[in-house]
C-alpha cells in the first residue's frame, strides 16, 4: 500500500505533541468538554476516519464531526477510499475545536485548518480502543483495475495458465459476482470455468447475486454442480 504524508502542522501542534508524548502514549480519556474535530474532503473523496489508531465510522464518508473531546493531543488519521489507499495523519491539539480539510498537492494529500462552516455527513462521539467496530466494507475492483485484470489474464495462451493467474487475482482482490461471471467467460474448457466460479466464491462482495454467475456456463450440470457447492458450504 502506497502511503504519502504531507503535514500542515501549526506550532501549537508540535508543542503539544512534545507534551503528548511526555504523558507516555495515548491519553486518558478526561472530561469530555464542546471541543469537536470536523474532518471534511472534496465531493468526489470518501475516507475513514481513525483517532489514535481507532477506526470512527463504519462506511466511507466526505465528512465527519467528532463531539465531546476532551482536551488532549490526539493522533488522527484519515485512509482515503481510492486504489491508491492514500494516509495522511498528524498529531491535533483539541484545547478547542478543530476543522481540518482534506488537502491535495499535486499526488501528496495531507490535513490543513480551515475556517470554513461544514454540515457534516456524520456526527457522533469518540469511539474507543475497547469498543467493537465493524471492519470497513470490502471495494470491489474498479472498471480500470478489471480492464487489466481481463487483460492480464487473456495474454495467457493456455487454459490452467489462465485459471491459475484468476484465482491469484481474486484471493488478492474483491468482486462482484457479475466480474466473477466475466472472468470465468475467459476460461475454454467448462471444467477450468466449474472451477474458478466455485473458488471465487468466497471472495464475491455479493453473493447474493451469485446466480449471474450462471450465465458463463455452457450447461446446466455445471450450473447444478456450482449450486450444490455453495449449499455445501
Amino acid at each position: 500500500m502506497r502511503r504519502f504524508l504531507l503535514c500542515f502542522l501549526l506550532l501549537a501542534s508540535i508543542t503539544s505533541m512534545a507534551q503528548y508524548k511526555g504523558h507516555g502514549g495515548h491519553p486518558v480519556p478526561g472530561q469530555p468538554s464542546d471541543a469537536t474535530l470536523t474532518i471534511v474532503a472534496a465531493r468526489q473523496q470518501a475516507f475513514w476516519l481513525f483517532v489514535d489508531d481507532v477506526l470512527q465510522n463504519e462506511q466511507p464518508v466526505h465528512s465527519i464531526r467528532i463531539n465531546g473531546l476532551w482536551p488532549e493531543v490526539f493522533y488522527v488519521r484519515v485512509e482515503l477510499d481510492n486504489a491508491a489507499q492514500n494516509s495522511v495523519g498528524q498529531y491535533v491539539d483539541l484545547r478547542q475545536s478543530q476543522v481540518f480539510s482534506i488537502a491535495q498537492r499535486g499526488n501528496l494529500f495531507g490535513l490543513e485548518a480551515s475556517n470554513a462552516s461544514v454540515r457534516p455527513e456524520l456526527t457522533m462521539g469518540l469511539r474507543v480502543a475497547h469498543e467493537p467496530i465493524a471492519p470497513p466494507t470490502p471495494r470491489p475492483l474498479s472498471a480500470a483495475e478489471f480492464d487489466e485484470v481481463c487483460a492480464m489474464i487473456e495474454r495467457e495462451s493456455y487454459d490452467k495458465t489462465r485459471l491459475t493467474v484468476a484465482k491469484q487475482v481474486t484471493e488478492a482482490n474483491r468482486m462482484t459476482a457479475k466480474q466473477i461471471e466475466q472472468i470465468t467467460r475467459l476460461f475454454s474448457f467448462e471444467s477450468n470455468k466449474l472451477e474458478f466460479a466455485k473458488f471465487a466464491y468466497l471472495f464475491c462482495i455479493d453473493p447474493n447475486k451469485y446466480y449471474m454467475v450462471n450465465e458463463a456456463f455452457s450447461y446446466d450440470s455445471s450450473k447444478q454442480e456450482l449450486n450444490e457447492y455453495i449449499k455445501g458450504l
